[in-house]
């Protein structure tokens, strides 16, 4: 094989999710292409629209089913998508997709009717329109509030899992509506065996996350043995397995359930609040709410270790655990494949932007009874008393002369860059490069070390939450390259928008003329 023909592949590879995506929304149109001909579907006006319409639908309808799939953190497609983090950003933006395309369909099925009258547009949007296009009218109604809500609001946990658990009803609005249409009728048994089977798996894959993962999802019980508070705003965690321990690989993470009278006390129901522009809206139920955290602990260690850092009332109260004995949680997972086995190369620079060293301490620990790579670890802070466990990190460096550690904090160092880690290795280039910390440090020093001519697959990164994206403190540098953003989505939206307006007016217009 060609050295050129390698990265390409590579490339592939990393794409492979995204491309399994977009062919499987791709062949619904393709089936849909061989049903009648060109003259029959584009002829006209009414039916080029109609047709345009009926595709848009058939895309978005897949993206909606699909996206059910990728909300469920099935372990099969997160090994697809490589890392539960690019799942994720994978079911963002199929959402956002499948809305668009929805949209478009909408408004060319109104501006379709518009070339026979104007009334003709309106009645599809009043009680007369029969059930099937109510239930469509009624899908993308909500789903349009449900999007709106994701996007423009900033939602606390509680409400933001009730509004992802909304999308499951919605599709089966969508999914009657599209399997009573007169497209549907007119469809071949084929993209009906095709839509249906989407349509199941979609379905499918709500049940087991949303309605019966107490059920399906295997999951673990531990037992909170200590909660100590590392500062105002950390605290390490420790449990002990209730049966058969977790097994993991260092550097992955899971999702926790912590059940206890203290945090039922002090998470109270039925509470309204907005704190800090974040609309926070508790149910009073807390046993079904899972939180991703890095584990820190090393593999077989006899006690499962995670750290939280307190981002909101709930990991606020988790302080508290330390105080109550009857405190247990469960376990689910694990999840990620961001570690340092992972890498291909010898030489390793792991980088950790604040509580994003969370995973390379369970990496770290585990090198103590393990051949590894020659690690240099960069440890970023804002300021020097904030970098916990350092003192343990030195330690394992004394004992392994292969593991060096460098505190960087921001006040007395400035911002770690590309430019530095080429300084101080020339080996740079045969290195693999792990990253681990707020969204704005990945996409700075990804965006760097590209332009420093690192390849992509040398560099591994992993937000260390899944929160909202907001600035970075401990890193800086030029500005990421730029992305499909909520920006992009509006943008696209509003075309489809203005597009469909412009011709419903021409039409009506040139219907007043003639008349």
């Amino acid at each position: 094989m060609s050295g050129s023909s390698k990265p390409l592949l590579a490339k592939v590879h990393r794409l492979r999710g995204p491309i399994v995506l977009a062919a499987l929304c791709v062949v619904p149109l393709l089936l849909w292409a061989r049903i009648a001909s060109w003259d029959t579907n584009f002829g006209s006006g009414f039916t080029a629209l109609t047709s345009v319409a009926v595709l848009l639908a058939l895309a978005g309808t897949s993206a909606f089913a699909l996206n059910l799939v990728l909300g469920a953190r099935l372990r099969p497609v997160e090994t697809l998508f490589g890392g539960l983090d690019r799942m994720y950003a994978a079911h963002r933006a199929t959402g956002k997709i499948a809305f668009a395309l929805l949209l478009g369909h909408v408004v060319l099925i109104l501006a379709s009717r518009a070339t026979i009258s104007a009334g003709s547009a309106l009645e599809l949007l009043g009680p007369g329109a029969g059930a099937t296009v109510f239930m469509g009218v009624l899908a993308f109604s909500a789903m349009t509030m449900s999007i709106a809500l994701t996007l423009f609001v900033r939602l606390g946990q509680e409400v933001f899992v009730y509004v992802q658990r909304s999308f499951g009803l919605v599709f089966l609005a969508a999914t009657y509506h599209v399997f009573t249409t007169d497209a549907a009728a007119a469809a071949s048994s084929a993209l009906e065996v095709y839509l249906a089977a989407l349509a199941t798996l979609g379905m499918a894959a709500f049940a087991y996350r949303s309605l019966f993962s107490s059920l399906l999802v295997r999951r673990r019980r531990y037992r909170v043995v200590e909660a100590n508070r590392l500062d105002e705003f950390v605290t390490e965690i420790v449990m002990e397995p209730i049966g058969k321990p977790l097994v993991f690989v260092p550097g992955q993470f899971v999702f926790v359930n912590f059940r206890s009278p203290v945090l039922e006390r002090e998470l109270k129901p039925f509470e309204l609040s907005i704190e800090r522009q974040v609309l926070s809206i508790r149910p009073g139920e807390i046993a079904n709410q899972f939180h991703p955290f890095s584990v820190t602990s090393a593999p077989g260690a006899p006690q499962l270790r995670i750290t939280v850092k307190a981002v909101g009332d709930y990991t606020r109260a988790l302080r508290l655990l330390g105080s109550e004995s009857e405190a247990e949680a469960v376990v689910e997972g694990p999840y990620g494949s961001f570690s340092h086995r992972s890498g291909e190369r010898s030489r390793q620079i792991w980088i950790a932007g604040g509580i994003g060293v969370t995973p390379f301490l369970s990496m770290a620990r585990s090198l103590v009874d393990e051949v590894g790579p020659a690690v240099d670890f960069y440890y970023c802070v804002e300021h020097e008393e904030e970098a916990h466990f350092l003192e343990e990190l030195r330690a394992i460096a004394g004992r392994r002369p292969t593991f060096r550690v460098t505190l960087v904090p921001r006040d007395r160092d400035g911002f770690l860059t590309a430019a530095r880690l080429a300084e101080e290795h020339a080996d740079l280039a045969s290195a693999d490069v792990f990253i681990c910390g707020p969204p704005a440090m990945l996409e700075s020093l990804r965006s760097q070390l590209q332009a420093s001519g690192l390849p992509d697959r040398q560099i591994h990164t992993e937000e260390f939450a899944f929160a909202r994206r907001g600035p970075s403190s401990t890193v800086a540098g030029p500005e990421p390259s730029p992305r499909f953003s909520d920006d992009a989505v509006l943008a696209l939206l509003a075309a489809f928008v203005f597009a469909g307006l412009a011709v419903a007016a021409g039409v009506v217009a040139t219907e007043l003329v003639q008349g």
